[in-house]
């Protein structure tokens, strides 16, 4: 696997740390909070959170549907426990594409670093070998399509 040539004991920790931010989505409410309070608009905090933890639900969802089992690489870093839900697809590779199409419209100069911040926690569980590289591309997908269905429900400011 191609991940594992770029595995060092320094790297793994680095990935772990931020795989980690993305547990249960926290890092992109928080970070969706961040970007309220600097835009003195609840809005983006809103937004991010109902995308977030709407993708989640969704997800489980998914998850029970395709029962996948994990995979099982001995040469994966022993860096987090895997979880016990099922493989397919990966919930931090959806919460974080939702958060970025949601936190791209509330800060538009920061589109592309939010996707490549979304893309690269959806590799770190690939890395940390508890996905497999199928499991976030479906994720990815399936968090850009909940994340632009959860704008729907956070109206935008009104122009005075």
């Amino acid at each position: 696997m191609a991940a594992a040539r770029l595995r060092s004991p320094e790297v793994d920790r680095g990935v772990t740390s931020y795989s980690r931010l993305g547990n249960s989505g926290l890092g992109w409410v928080a970070l969706g909070v961040v970007v309220a309070l600097a835009k003195r608009d609840a809005r983006p905090a809103i937004a991010t959170a109902v995308a977030v933890w709407g993708t989640l639900g969704v997800n489980y969802g998914v998850k029970l549907i395709a029962k996948r089992e994990r995979p099982n690489l001995e040469d994966a870093p022993q860096t987090i426990e895997a979880p016990t839900s099922s493989s397919f697809p990966s919930s931090h590779a959806a919460m974080s594409a939702a958060a970025a199409v949601v936190l791209g419209d509330a800060v538009p100069f920061a589109r592309l670093p939010l996707k490549l911040a979304a893309v690269s926690m959806a590799y770190t569980r690939v890395h940390l070998g508890v996905h497999h590289p199928s499991d976030v591309v479906a994720g990815y997908v399936l968090g850009a399509v909940t994340g632009r269905v959860a704008r729907l429900f956070v109206p935008a400011r009104r122009r005075r």
